[in-house]
C-alpha cells in the first residue's frame, strides 16, 4: 500500500507542478474574467456567467506515514448562491467526512465576494488557468469544471 500511495503522491506532485496558473484580464463588460473560449457547460464565456457550473480540486497531503485526501466542490448559481462542498479522507482510516456550506456569492473585477450565514464575507482572487473556460483559479488554487 505504501508503494501505491508514494506512486499516488508522485504522480500528484507532477501534476500539480506542471500545472501553473496563468492570469486573465478583467472583461470588457466590467465582469469578473475576460474569458476568450466558452466554457463546456454552465454560463456564458465573460464576466461572472463564466463562474457559473461546478469546480473541484482534490489535493493529497502527507501526515506523517499516513495520507489524507480533500475534495473541494463549489457550486456557483447565476442567480447568486452558491454551495461548497468538502470531504476529507484519512487513507489509514477509510472514512469520508464531509461539510456542506451554503453562501451567496457576487462578482467583482477579477474576484468574487462569497458571504457564508454567520461569518464575514470572504473576498477570493479570480482567474482561469492557460485561458481555460474549464480551469478556474480561485484565490490561487486551481480547480476544474465538473458539471
Amino acid at each position: 500500500m505504501a508503494l501505491v500511495l508514494g506512486a499516488l503522491l508522485t504522480a500528484t506532485l507532477v501534476g500539480v507542478a506542471g500545472c501553473a496558473p496563468e492570469q486573465t484580464g478583467p472583461g470588457p463588460d466590467g465582469g469578473v474574467l475576460q474569458n476568450p473560449d466558452p466554457p463546456a457547460q454552465g454560463g456564458g464565456g465573460s464576466g461572472a456567467n463564466a463562474l457559473v457550473g461546478d469546480w473541484q480540486v482534490v489535493t493529497l497531503i502527507p501526515i506523517g506515514a499516513d495520507f489524507q485526501t480533500s475534495t473541494v466542490t463549489w457550486h456557483f448559481a447565476a442567480d447568486g448562491p452558491c454551495r461548497q462542498t468538502t470531504t476529507t479522507l484519512l487513507v489509514s482510516e477509510g472514512i469520508p467526512r464531509t461539510t456542506v456550506r451554503d453562501c451567496t456569492w457576487a462578482p467583482d473585477l477579477n474576484a468574487i465576494t462569497v458571504s457564508f450565514a454567520g461569518s464575514i464575507p470572504a473576498t477570493f482572487s479570480v482567474s482561469f488557468a492557460a485561458f481555460s473556460a474549464d480551469r478556474l483559479v480561485l484565490d490561487g488554487l486551481e480547480y476544474t469544471r465538473v458539471a
